[in-house]
């Protein structure tokens, strides 16, 4: 029973005593110098890694964020470079083609139904007959005419059908070829014709081109709300923060103030103020590049934008505010201040680099948010002005046919909540993967 150990009490503070007495049992073998080879196989050396690659090595882990880059990427490509692979503009209009399904079928098609709705049609099936045999020298007699009047009624497959039905047994929807009368002329000459994968409006403009471009819309409001808002909130919260005392006080009183403002009513009556003298403007400058651009983007938005400017910084500014009273009670920031360091040189050079994680976060995850502002505008009527598109303004234009073509709507609302949901996805990895308290 002396020999038996005791096992060590879970928890305890008190050494293993019987495990040290074992070390008087040490060989002079077990005090010999390491090998070369075995100090290298211990000590191994690996490469140091930045703050931007670590990060990039945690981001590319998470999967859900690097699936939403993908969707992003995709989304960039569908809105920036699809436009050049259609051959069709956002404000074309194709007679003959308006009201098209998303369907579209070949020429072989069309000339079935053409031969079946002419077998079903007893004058049309008397008169191929007879162009039939004046080609042929000949001459149908009343006789002639009346049998083939008469088989074209009984014996025909496509006997006694209306015109609707004729489509429906050949399975093909009579409002569907997806192609205008000159598009099936040019196909008829041999020329090669983009179909219309989405179809096209009351119209005939085509709904996948003008889905790319008013995806692009969205994208670019995006980006540069979001541009804009990292410029305002970046300067104004790291003055705020590094400041501090009655300074601080006053800045975030007017960011509460700011916070109380109604967004949609501030762009409504900025662009009622705005609109005549955008009209004036671009009336006496005529030709001018900067009115032609204030033409093509409308009062309304150029509304949007400056609201971004007045209001959409806040949330910005107070996250930098946060960061940098922490940070100016670092050492490097008082060896600087030391050292005769200007305010303003501090923040530039040692503080906001610092808040970079924080941010590239918020900056990401203030582009869908300007996304769904814009399309909930444009869907109200004050967004883009027309013939401008975005796909806010294609939801409203489908509530018109919304029984009828219920993809008008699905299409562009769909592709709203996919953007948002990869924008916001895609922020909460970066926001993982930048936190350097999160690390793994």
């Amino acid at each position: 029973m002396a020999d038996k150990q005791k096992k060590p009490v879970i928890g305890s503070l008190q050494p293993d005593v019987d495990a040290m007495l074992d070390w008087d049992r040490l060989t002079p073998d077990d005090f010999a110098p390491a090998e070369p080879e075995e100090k290298e196989n211990f000590i191994q050396a690996r490469r140091s890694v930045s703050y931007w690659s670590d990060a990039w090595r945690r981001l590319r882990k998470n999967g859900v964020a690097m699936v939403a880059l993908g969707v992003i990427v995709l989304l960039v490509l569908f809105a920036f470079v699809g436009p050049m692979l259609v051959p069709y503009g956002y404000d074309e209009r194709n007679i003959g083609a308006e009201n098209l399904f998303p369907y579209h079928y070949t020429l072989e098609e069309q000339a079935q139904y053409q031969e079946a709705a002419s077998a079903a049609d007893p004058e049309t099936a008397v008169a191929n007959a007879r162009a039939e045999a004046e080609a042929k020298g000949e001459t149908l007699t009343r006789k002639e005419e009346a049998l083939i009047r008469a088989k074209a009624k009984s014996g025909g497959e496509y006997a006694g059908m209306s015109e609707a039905e004729v489509y429906a047994a050949l399975g093909i929807h009579k409002h569907a070829f997806g192609y205008s009368n000159k598009e099936l002329q040019r196909m008829a000459d041999g020329e090669k014709v983009f179909p219309h994968m989405f179809g096209t409006d009351k119209l005939g403009r085509d709904i996948m081109v003008r889905t790319m471009y008013g995806t692009r819309v969205s994208m670019i409001i995006g980006l540069a709300a979001a541009f804009i808002v990292l410029v305002i909130g970046a300067l104004y919260g790291s003055i705020s923060g590094y400041c501090g005392g009655k300074v601080d006080a006053v800045m975030q009183r007017i960011v509460d103030v700011i916070y109380s403002v109604p967004e949609v009513l501030v762009i409504l009556l900025i662009s009622t103020s705005l609109q005549p003298h955008i009209t004036q403007f671009i009336t006496d400058h005529q030709g001018n590049g900067l009115a032609e651009s204030m033409r093509t983007l409308g009062p309304n938005l150029i509304a949007m934008f400056i609201s971004f400017g007045l209001l959409y910084w806040v949330s910005m500014s107070r996250i930098i505010r946060g960061q940098i009273l922490q940070l100016k009670q670092q050492e490097y920031v008082t060896a600087a201040r030391a050292l005769g360091a200007s305010g303003g040189r501090i923040i530039r050079r040692h503080l906001l680099p610092n808040c970079i994680g924080q941010i590239v976060v918020t900056t990401c995850l203030q582009i869908p948010s300007a996304i769904f502002l814009e399309s909930f505008m444009s869907y109200l009527g004050v967004g883009v002005s027309a013939p401008l598109t975005s796909l806010g303004s294609m939801c409203r234009d489908a509530l018109s046919g919304f029984t009828s073509y219920t993809y008008r709507l699905v299409i562009p609302a769909a592709i709203i909540s996919v953007m948002i949901l990869a924008f916001n996805l895609f922020g909460d990895g970066l926001r993982d993967a930048l936190d350097p308290r999160l690390k793994k």
